[in-house]
């Protein structure tokens, strides 16, 4: 399963991103479009911890690419105004599957995410930096391999 952050600029950021991601094995880390410091400095940055834990990291330019690229069935694009969904279901999709949020700092277009499912989990409060909503999910899909009920 692919985790996947839209057009971060911080490298803080970025490179908590990854760090978070990288708590679970199998889950593997997508950057899509990073833009300023963290594309000069922070993909550098992401890919040196890649190495050092012999994890994969990808960098794409596109939405599209998920699909395209790494042929992903599904794309949940975490968004406050989509559909609200329970975490269960969002924890329930199957290898292949991405789930897609938004740094906060520049949001996709439309046309962008017109291939994605947007949706909001039921039992997250709205509002939510983009790192502690990631923490949430890697949280989750941890306790689910551990067999912990959801």
């Amino acid at each position: 399963m692919y985790m996947a952050l839209y057009s971060p600029s911080s490298i803080q950021k970025l490179v908590d991103f990854i760090k978070t991601v990288y708590a679970i094995k199998g889950l593997v880390p997508v950057v899509i479009k990073p833009i300023g410091a963290a594309a000069q400095i922070g993909v550098p940055e992401a890919h040196k911890i890649a190495i050092k834990q012999g994890k994969p990291f990808i960098v794409l330019p596109e939405i599209s690419d998920l699909s395209n690229v790494l042929g992903c069935n599904k794309i949940l694009y975490i968004n406050e105004s989509g559909r609200e969904v329970s975490l269960a279901e969002v924890l329930d999709l199957e290898e292949g599957a991405a789930i897609l949020v938004s740094s906060g700092e520049q949001e996709p277009s439309r046309k962008e995410v017109e291939n994605t499912d947007p949706v909001w989990l039921r039992e997250v409060p709205r509002g939510l930096p983009v790192t502690a909503l990631i923490g949430i999910l890697v949280y989750e899909l941890h306790r689910k391999k551990q067999g912990a009920p959801i």
